[in-house]
């Protein structure tokens, strides 16, 4: 297993908000409750480490807006792939095609699938780099990638952030806590404000990593990327896809 260049998680924040600004000015706060506990904060900082260790998982994301996308594949968070069929809802995910990618490069194949075909068809694709200010779509790929850390986080730093803890809830019979990301890796002082930040993290006791959420550019609506089980799926780099041009 190769060993990748580790992001703080606070860069997943940050990815997000390149892709905020114009967020309307009147936007409701971000819901907020209390600072973490030791024990939230250290789930919270093997989250992206336990992605690294299982590899690949399952996605299943909606992207809301004026041409909302729902797509399905897998990410390798090891190897920092992903790979996805895409449409309008979970009813037609396939009808716009498919996405490749990596840290630098996406690729697009154009014509209805029925799903993320494995092994990826060998020719038909576009690639060029990857963009996260470009479309709320780029910004879903480059913070999927970044869910995956071949080390925990620091869970001091992270109980001493503006991180916040913001409420229970479930997913799929699962119980979770449900966290907004820190803005920095800085301290947060002791009169700043609770963060407003634009990733919401879903945990479950084991410090497994069920659902992310990113608030939209320019709204209140929020990107959802589900990560289910892990798969045994070998994904083709974006490189060694046949293409019709660049």
């Amino acid at each position: 297993m190769s060993v990748a260049i580790r992001r703080p998680l606070a860069t997943l924040v940050l990815l997000a908000v390149a892709a905020l600004s114009g967020c309307a000015a009147n936007a409701e706060p971000e819901p907020t409750d209390r600072a973490l506990t030791t024990e939230e904060a250290q789930r919270l900082a093997i989250a992206r480490f336990t992605n690294y260790d299982e590899g690949v998982r399952e996605i299943d994301a909606e992207v809301p807006g004026q041409q909302p996308v729902h797509l399905t594949g897998w990410v390798d968070f090891a190897a920092h792939r992903g790979y996805v069929a895409v449409g309008e809802s979970d009813e037609t995910v396939g009808e716009f095609g498919l996405f490749a990618w990596t840290r630098d490069f996406v690729a697009a194949r154009d014509g209805a699938v029925d799903a993320a075909e494995l092994p990826p068809p060998a020719d038909g694709w576009q690639t060029g780099p990857l963009d996260p200010a470009a479309s709320a779509l780029q910004n879903l790929f480059t913070v999927a990638l970044s869910l995956g850390a071949d080390r925990p986080d620091n869970p001091t730093l992270l109980q001493q952030s503006d991180a916040r803890w913001l409420r229970d809830d479930e997913l799929d019979g699962t119980e979770v806590d449900v966290i907004a990301g820190p803005s920095s890796d800085e301290p947060a002082s002791a009169s700043a404000a609770p963060t407003e930040s634009p990733v919401r993290y879903w945990i479950d006791e084991r410090g497994r990593l069920l659902r992310v959420e990113l608030r939209q550019r320019g709204s209140d609506e929020w990107s959802v990327l589900d990560l289910g089980a892990d798969a045994e799926v070998d994904l083709a780099p974006v490189e060694t896809l046949g293409g019709t041009g660049g």
